[in-house]
């Protein structure tokens, strides 16, 4: 009886707690029907890696983490491209999207096989044409404060991901200046190159350099003549600036 008793307490405490919220059956349908294969233009530099950009809920992005892994994996978005949703996962308390097929190299199952040779225990991968696609695409994590929520609407998630993509197609075309951040806007005008900046980024703000060093092949130095005997060497790490000094 008195186990009974406790066994009832417990199934009354289970029943009393309600459920976490969950993102729909009905919800992640609509997302996944509507959004995968839109198109949207990056309004910023996006990383390979299986890691991609983090992006809360409210729209702050891990900035710090987004320039170690463009420093660390290279950049395989510019900013400016106009990129496909190729697929989408959903977590208890995320989102996750692939950009272009995502940002990190998928092998085919072949990769795995192996045959034995004669009696011993010496095995060798399976001859074959190379079959591993080349990631040329990125990846958006959206990260909830709780749970995904359970009627989220398209149009909600695309609003989440607007400081990344825009969605607007009427602004696919946008080139140049109007389609860099802000603080990249007012460098190019003002003729500078900033940390951070891409190989284009840096075109448009100073021009052509008159000479390039390649130091590795992620690693690259170019040289500006300035005025009078003053010269600017920018360095290049994975596409993406990571120092910048001046002589004279």
């Amino acid at each position: 009886m008195i186990y009974r008793g406790f066994l009832a307490g417990v199934v009354g405490i289970c029943v009393s707690v309600p459920s976490r919220a969950q993102i729909s059956r009905d919800a992640k349908y609509e997302i996944l029907r509507t959004v995968i294969a839109d198109q949207a233009s990056a309004r910023m530099a996006l990383p390979f890696g299986d890691d991609g950009i983090e992006i809360s809920d409210s729209g702050q992005i891990n900035k710090d983490k987004l320039s170690r892994d463009l420093q660390k994996n290279g950049q395989s978005i510019e900013t400016g491209k106009v990129v496909t949703v190729t697929d989408i996962s959903f977590d208890d308390n995320k989102i996750n999207l692939e950009l272009d097929g995502g940002g990190k190299n998928k092998k085919s199952f072949l990769d795995r096989i192996q045959v034995g040779i004669g009696s011993g225990n010496t095995t060798t991968p399976v001859g074959r044409d190379d079959k591993t696609a080349k990631a040329k695409g990125s990846k958006i994590v959206v990260r909830f404060a709780m749970k995904v929520p359970a009627e989220l609407k398209p149009d909600q998630l695309r609003e989440i991901l607007n400081p990344i993509l825009d969605f607007n197609k009427h602004n696919f075309m946008k080139t140049g200046i109007d389609a860099l951040p802000p603080e990249f806007q007012e460098a190019v005008r003002a003729k500078e190159a900033r940390i951070g900046m891409d190989r284009s980024t840096v075109i448009m703000a100073l021009g052509r350099p008159d000479k390039k060093f390649r130091d590795s092949k992620d690693s690259e130095q170019w040289l500006y003549y300035l005025r009078g005997i003053r010269a600017l060497f920018v360095t290049f790490e994975n596409n993406v600036v990571v120092e910048i000094k001046q002589y004279q």
